[in-house]
């Protein structure tokens, strides 16, 4: 088994860096390519671990890529890109300039132990009236992949721009879990998965470990020792072990509250289904750009507020999709100045952030 997904990652591996590269030499003798630039990254570092028990391989990560992505006056050029890269002006529909943008980066990573591959492929175009754009992002790291074909007409009024249009977005399944349609019993999936409950007391006032019931004297004066008898029934409880016999939980509640939703995902990606699905979205963006020497401010936002399933399993969360971002930064004087930059990401039910803040002094 593990050689299998030591395989099918290697496999995969190589059909990015072919696409890759396919892609270089279809672009690499047209004017296309000019002014862009195409890196390779490679990084290692010890994992983070506790304790000394612990048996982790080296974090390490690699890119490869090609860019070309104007950079805005608020930005300064790398002389050297690794790939790690993660401007979040990128992520605005418009750029620093019209005509051809584009960025087509492949990273393999391994972070405390867990493996992935993100990719993220991106070409667009504008003029003064039009913006077009044509996205793939497959992100492991977060099970987010996706095509996106966004066409939109631009109203630019200086320092503002409004866009709205229409997009076609294609994707996996996503918001119909397969366990939605499961139909036995909780502890049938569990046992499907490996997982044995054992029936056992849940009073055991004799000890012995066997269910029982049995009448049980209550004295009530200890003087006249009076009293009555009662019928007690100890009643069932279970403990679970799981797969490899090791105790996991001492009730059924404690198995459902901590384990079973492993479970369920486990079932949800064994019964995934393949098909692509697809919707048709209204889009509707805005671009703000302001600044002078000291102070700069960069605020985009991209939603669709409305969208029309293709297939039948389109996805039908009723949360508003969107990405929004922003870019403060100021100079209060020779010496400080402050930055605030944030994105938050909601596509198909899966939350992405980032925040920065920071402080300069100088000297």
């Amino acid at each position: 088994m593990k050689r299998t997904l030591f395989y099918e990652t290697q496999k995969r591996r190589l059909v990015g860096i072919i696409c890759f590269v396919v892609g270089y030499g279809n672009f690499i003798y047209g004017g296309f390519i000019s002014n862009s630039t195409m890196y390779f990254g490679l990084q290692s570092s010890t994992a983070i671990v506790e304790g000394y028990d612990a048996n982790l391989n080296d974090d390490f990560s690699y890119n490869v890529g090609l860019r070309k992505i104007a950079l805005f006056p608020y930005q300064n050029r790398n002389d050297f890109y690794k790939g790690d890269e993660n401007e979040l002006s990128d992520n605005a529909i418009l750029g620093a300039v019209n005509n051809w943008e584009y960025l087509l980066n492949f990273s393999s990573s391994r972070n405390q132990g867990v493996e992935f591959i993100d990719q993220d492929y991106w070409i667009k175009w504008s003029n003064n009236w039009f913006v077009t754009k044509v996205k793939y992002t497959n992100k492991e790291s977060r099970d987010l992949e996706f095509f996106d074909f966004d066409a939109r007409f631009r109203l630019n009024l200086n320092k503002v721009n409004l866009t709205v249009g229409g997009a076609i977005r294609l994707h996996p399944t996503y918001g119909h879990p397969a366990i939605e349609n499961y139909t036995g019993y909780w502890w049938d999936l569990a046992y499907e998965y490996g997982y044995i409950d054992f029936m056992i007391p849940l009073h055991d006032l004799n000890e012995n470990g066997t269910i029982d019931d049995y009448y049980v004297w209550i004295e009530t004066n200890p003087e006249t020792e009076e009293g009555f008898w009662i019928y007690y029934y100890e009643g069932i409880n279970y403990y679970w072990e799981n797969p490899d016999g090791e105790y996991v939980a001492g009730s059924d509640d404690e198995f459902y509250q901590y384990h079973y939703p492993h479970i369920e995902y486990m079932y949800n990606e064994d019964n995934k289904i393949e098909k692509w699905q697809g919707e048709l979205a209204i889009v509707i963006g805005i671009d703000v750009l302001l600044g002078n020497e000291k102070y700069y401010s960069h605020i985009w936002l991209n939603a669709f507020p409305e969208t029309v399933g293709l297939t039948d399993k389109a996805y039908t969360g009723n949360d508003m999709q969107y990405d929004l971002g922003a870019l403060i930064g100021a100079k209060l004087s020779s010496h400080i100045g402050v930055f605030l930059e944030g994105s938050c990401l909601n596509y198909y039910g899966r939350n992405e952030y980032r925040l920065e803040a920071g402080v300069n002094y100088k000297f």
